[in-house]
């Protein structure tokens, strides 16, 4: 279904999607990107006694690529990169002992699916698979609500689920775990993605549970991130993602995101090889059908985040999470119809129903179960399915290009 009729959010409005059949999403030919990547992800085996987490993905630049990971004692290691390709590879030391280590893998070919393997000096190893910005067709997960450690058995039963789509990157909407504060509980985090942390480039967001004054000392520490590591853009593909700090007061600069919004979708409109889509990902919602408490929050999400973005050009769709229950609405803004998905791996518990806000058209609602979210990307549309624990199908979404990238997506126009 399109989601660009503000008819067809009339009609479907309150409709629910729950299926019985259970999905398969290798299988699932509706879905692009299934061959996105040239090797298959590692088996997933226990992590060893010397690794405190798994290794994990970020970008904190335009295809440059940084590895990271912890160690309980200070260890070097030698990290082994090869391209799946030709089977070129090249080896990097690291000679200093750390426990917590990032190893910049440098700016890499394009649209290329790497293996590449951690070994410490005490022989302990750790090996993963990703692919670089430039695939035609690829994926990528929402996560959201993850609340580690409480939760996390829960978000762990979407693992089997995860590996089988095998994503490119992995997108979060921030509560990762209960108290940002807490450096076990990061670990407890990283150690239940690892089925996939290690093979995925990582976007995470901070939130509520996951802040500071600027910006939570832990995640920044963890994680090579853009720009100031709270607000940053991702480009993957002929997609544009927007990580944004919704958590309005939590920080004095908070208010200057919407000049950074306004001013970073101008620069990558203006590029020669503009965004097909653009996707805004932050923790609080602006739309939400069963948390009546929260429109303050809700307010300023629309009134400075999302008005920034349709100041600049619009977005195409928006991941958040904060709720904890599954919704998808159409959020109507300067005349925009944006579809906006709220989902909830990890925590569930939804509130009373009402006092949505009046830009908002719920179109389907799930307040009964957990929800994780699996996206293919192809040059011509984003194809989401949203699915439960045991993979029942709860919802199905077609995002296609707006006028102005669909004639960008027919010239070529993006990596």
């Amino acid at each position: 279904m399109l989601l660009r009729s503000v008819v067809l959010t009339l009609v479907l409005a309150g409709a629910c999607a729950r299926e019985t059949a259970v999905w398969d999403p290798v299988a699932d030919p509706g879905m692009p990107g299934a061959a996105a990547s040239a090797l298959p992800w590692p088996d997933d085996t226990p992590l060893p006694p010397e690794f405190a987490t798994p290794t994990w993905l970020t970008m904190p630049e335009p295809g440059r690529i940084a590895l990271g990971w912890r160690t309980v004692a200070p260890e070097t290691a030698i990290v082994v990169l090869a391209s799946a390709a030709d089977g070129t590879g090249t080896s990097i030391a690291v000679n200093a002992p750390a426990t917590l280590h990032h190893v910049d893998l440098g700016v890499l070919p394009a649209a290329t699916t790497f293996r590449y393997r951690v070994v410490l000096a005490s022989g302990a190893a750790r090996e993963g698979v990703f692919t670089t910005p430039g695939l035609e067709e690829w994926r990528f997960v929402h996560l959201a609500e993850f609340h580690a450690p409480d939760q996390s058995d829960e978000v762990a039963r979407f693992a089997g689920a995860i590996r089988a789509f095998q994503p490119q990157l992995v997108v979060e909407s921030g509560d990762m775990m209960n108290d940002g504060d807490d450096d076990q509980e990061w670990l407890d985090y990283l150690a239940t993605s690892r089925p996939w942390i290690s093979n995925v480039i990582f976007l995470p967001a901070h939130s509520n549970h996951v802040n500071g004054v600027a910006g939570n000392p832990i995640l920044t520490a963890l994680f090579q991130l853009p720009n100031n590591e709270r607000w940053y853009t991702t480009r993957y593909g002929a997609v544009e993602f927007v990580t944004l700090d919704s958590t309005d007061g939590a920080a004095p600069d908070i208010d200057t995101q919407p000049d950074w919004i306004e001013g970073a979708m101008t620069a990558v409109r203006d590029m020669p090889d503009p965004p097909v889509f653009t996707v805004g990902a932050w923790h609080h919602p602006a739309c939400s059908s069963h948390f009546a408490a929260r429109s303050a929050g809700r307010r300023w999400v629309i009134d400075n985040l999302v008005a920034a973005f349709a100041a600049a050009g619009g977005l195409d769709l928006i991941l958040v999470g904060h709720d904890k229950y599954y919704e998808r609405s159409i959020l109507t803004v300067g005349g925009q119809h944006v579809p906006h998905v709220m989902t909830n791996a990890g925590k569930l518990a939804p509130s009373k129903s009402g006092d949505n806000e009046p830009e908002c058209a719920p179109i389907v609602t799930d307040i009964e179960t957990r929800s994780l979210l699996l996206v293919g990307v192809a040059r011509d549309r984003m194809v989401g399915q949203v699915i439960d624990q045991e993979g029942a199908i709860l919802d199905e979404i077609t995002v296609e290009p707006r006028p102005a990238a669909a004639a960008a997506a027919r010239s070529g126009g993006s990596p």
